[in-house]
């Protein structure tokens, strides 16, 4: 039979603390290490954050764009519609600024 030796709580609470701390240590230092091995090899310090998926086009939105008859206007307005989502405006913001009251469609 094994018998642990007597301690008092104090001693148990600081002794806890200091686990505590040395694995804050050792996650900030090997932290510290993923980043300085990711920059020698020429990658960013931290991955990249996916991007969030980006909701279809409104089809009311995309009716109005398909009203203008230059090409090129239409793909200007659908492109920055597309970069004003991707950039996290919702789409009815976006709406509301391509649009008076006076075209949207009820």
């Amino acid at each position: 039979m094994m018998r642990w030796p007597w301690t008092s709580c104090s001693r148990l609470d600081d002794a806890l603390d200091q686990v505590a701390h040395l694995r804050t240590e050792v996650t900030r230092l090997s932290d510290a290490l993923t980043r300085i091995s990711r920059r020698e090899v020429g990658l960013p310090e931290v991955p990249r954050e996916p991007r969030p998926a980006l909701q279809p086009m409104p089809q009311e939105l995309r009716e109005y764009i398909s009203g203008f008859a230059s090409a090129s206007v239409q793909k200007a307005m659908r492109d920055t519609a597309y970069r004003q989502h991707a950039a996290g405006k919702p789409w009815a913001d976006i709406i509301g600024s391509a649009m008076t009251e006076e075209e949207k469609v009820p």
